[in-house]
């Protein structure tokens, strides 16, 4: 028994996990941010692989693929969180000055969109508690987003060193990424080398399914969003249009809450055509998303929408701002490995079943 404890102990492979979760405690600072790393490095590992013939070099072509992949997302992540900053006040003094609170049955009735929705019998306490509710919760949100902006800003040192380790660790897995395969081929014990072979192709699968039946999808339909928003004339097309193409990341939700909120917006302030105008983009919006998502995901594998829909919800919950993208990675993942174990099974129940007849065969 103690012998058997000491051999455990002294063994290499304890001594490896031992220092893995110490390494892994030392790196939780930064560890969303290297996991980041680690996707963005599987999205450029094909642009560089590309543009290495014309390069020559390595390095420079998984560099240019950075600049093409993540420059544009940082940039305009910034550009989101400036335009949202300076928008924050004139959208706290326009909900202001709707002056929701005082809102009642009469003045309702002289607003001729909504007033077939509320009848003159309606009770006026119950009207204004319900516009109370809305006004509220509205400053709740814009509370909320404006301290975390806030905190944002005041961790500016913490947030340049995550994006210099986020950079670092996405230039050295594009380009260093095969020893990690090589270190797990030679872990892996050969009787299951198999398995996590079709973890590695499913995995692939599920991966290539959420970056272009989600991501993809979203990018083009906020870009037309966008595009849509400034021919319409609203300010700030730019912000629109990424708040679009944010909600579209989320199944079942997709891009109508900024559609209808510009719709409400326009009721408000009486301009009506702008407001069916802007109905109707979101059906071409619609109309788009059903043709695209199947044509970029549809070879690839069929993830259920609940699970993308929970990784992203809860990632952040967990991860911060970096959820929304490791999230439902995570959990597609797990869903690999569950395919994965399923088909290892039903390989070997088949192999079994072959073997099985090929002996009644020679029996008989």
């Amino acid at each position: 028994m103690i012998d058997n404890l000491k051999g455990t102990v002294t063994s290499a492979i304890f001594i490896i996990i031992i220092l893995v979760i110490l390494s892994a405690l030392v790196l939780t600072p930064m560890l969303s941010m290297i996991i980041l790393g680690a996707i963005f490095a599987y999205a450029i590992r094909p642009l560089s692989n590309r543009l290495e013939p014309y390069v020559k070099f390595r390095s420079v072509a998984i560099f240019i693929g950075m600049i093409i992949v993540i420059i544009p997302l940082i940039a305009i992540l910034i550009l989101f969180i400036n335009t949202l900053i300076a928008s924050a006040p004139a959208f706290v003094e326009f909900i202001k000055s709707l002056n929701l609170t005082s809102i009642n049955s009469s003045s309702i009735q002289n607003f001729p969109p909504i007033q077939h929705y509320f009848p003159t019998t309606t009770s006026s306490p119950l009207i204004t508690s319900v516009f109370t509710s809305i006004n509220l919760g509205v400053e709740d949100i814009l509370r909320s987003i404006t301290e975390y902006l806030l905190g944002l800003l005041k961790s500016v040192p913490t947030v340049l060193l995550q994006l210099f380790i986020f950079f670092a660790s996405t230039f050295y897995f594009a380009r260093d990424g095969e020893r990690v395969w090589e270190y797990l081929d030679y872990i892996v014990p050969e009787s299951r080398k198999h398995y996590f072979q079709t973890l590695i192709n499913e995995t692939d699968r599920v991966l290539k399914s959420i970056f272009f039946g989600h991501f993809v999808t979203a990018t083009i339909t906020g870009v037309v969003a966008g595009i849509g928003f400034a021919l319409l004339g609203y300010p700030y097309a730019v912000f629109l249009g990424t708040l679009t193409g944010f909600f579209q990341l989320m199944p079942i939700v997709g891009h109508w809450p900024t559609i209808v909120g510009l719709a409400i917006y326009d009721l408000i302030i009486g301009n009506y055509l702008r407001a069916v105008e802007v109905m109707l983009l979101g059906g071409l919006l619609s109309l788009l998303d059903m043709y695209i998502r199947p044509k970029l995901a549809g070879k690839y594998a069929d993830i259920h929408p609940l699970i993308f829909l929970l990784g992203f919800l809860c990632g952040p919950l967990v991860l911060g701002l970096v959820g929304f993208i490791i999230g439902p990675l995570v959990l597609g993942v797990t869903y690999a490995a569950v395919v994965a174990y399923k088909k290892e099974n039903q390989n070997i129940n088949l192999e079994k079943k072959i073997e099985t007849h090929e002996f009644k065969e020679i029996d008989k």
